[in-house]
């Protein structure tokens, strides 16, 4: 095999174990691929794995348009074969094969083509697709050399996944299954400044678990972990997609609600009251009680420090209350 061919590979793997950003990995690779092969189009197309659309994720000789908007459905017996058989398909001339074109062609004509498979450990993450205007052009060794690149490529995407998997790991409490609040403060300052540059309100929560120290005493750590993870579940059910829960104490839990005034605010903190007094946790059927402390911007606050500040002091007025709901707001603005 070419000498290019193993120069490229070392480079490579070199990188890969270096863990570089994975984008330019993939651009390398596919430019490295077109260079060696004199490629008329390549692709990288992933199976996303989310939707299980298939996506491009990388490309050469496509518009940003038809990437942008290429979305596939595995909906054919020929691409099924691709994904989840790792059968590659080769075309030597286009005009004898026009029934399996039609599955792959991608935005430009050519003559032949060849399509591979991407995975990594059994995992499918869909398929490496190149073309030439050129008839018969993939012949034994150039399949082989494409097959190699489909399988670094396949290497990066799936350490990818696996990185992704770790940071989003690393970003969430382990006992509670809300997120860490050092991931979450940069959330909050964007959404803080967002709700400045709009001129919206912005509302935060902070809730505390009524005699969580008296719950570990009798019931043991392990019950009082799966009553934080299942508590957190329920009050996830009474939020929106673009709201958030992070762990703000051991046994405080803080609230964002962009675009939310100290009104709604309020609603949403009775829904969450409400369904935390309805159920019962762990195998041992326990029943919870909390209290809730409501701030907003800009009735409670010029900053993100002065919010956080009000919502502490709206949740201490909170714990002064007898009544079944303890939910507080406050008046007090502060810097």
């Amino acid at each position: 095999m070419d000498q290019k061919v193993f120069a490229v590979i070392e480079k490579s793997l070199a990188e890969i174990k270096s863990a570089k950003n994975c984008e330019r990995i993939l651009h390398d690779l596919l430019a490295e691929l077109v260079k060696l092969l004199d490629l008329h189009v390549a692709a990288i197309v992933e199976l996303n794995p989310d939707t299980e659309q298939l996506e491009i994720r990388n490309f050469h000789n496509l518009s940003w348009n038809f990437c942008k908007n290429y979305r596939r459905q595995i909906d054919s017996q020929l691409l099924r074969e691709v994904i989840w058989k790792n059968q590659d398909i080769n075309i030597p001339e286009k005009k004898h094969a026009q029934k399996v074109v039609d599955h792959l062609q991608m935005e430009h004509d050519f003559v032949s083509a060849f399509v591979t498979s991407l995975n990594a450990f059994q995992q499918p993450l869909g398929f490496l697709y190149v073309d030439s205007l050129t008839l018969n052009y993939f012949n034994e060794e150039r399949q082989q050399i494409v097959r190699i690149y489909a399988s670094l490529i396949s290497i990066v995407l799936h350490l990818e996944r696996i990185n992704q998997k770790m940071r989003q790991l690393d970003r969430i409490d382990e006992e509670s299954g809300a997120l860490r609040f050092e991931y979450y403060l940069p959330f909050l300052k964007e959404n803080f400044h967002r709700s400045t540059r709009m001129n919206e309100p912005y509302a935060l929560l902070l809730i505390d678990l009524e005699k969580f120290g008296h719950i570990i005493t009798h019931y043991g750590v392990e019950v009082s972990r799966q009553l934080l993870r299942e508590m957190v579940g329920q009050i996830k059910t009474q939020l929106r997609k673009y709201d958030e829960i992070c762990r703000f104490g051991a046994d405080e839990f803080l609230i964002s609600l962009p675009a939310t005034n100290s009104k709604n605010a309020f609603e949403v903190a009775k829904k969450i009251d409400n369904i935390l007094q309805q159920s019962e946790f762990t195998d041992k059927k326990l029943k919870v009680k909390v209290f809730i402390g409501i701030a907003s911007f800009p009735e409670n606050a010029n900053s993100l420090n002065g919010l956080l500040v009000a919502v502490k002091n709206a949740l201490m007025s909170a714990k002064r209350i007898s009544e079944p709901q303890r939910i507080a707001t406050i008046s007090t603005k502060f810097d």
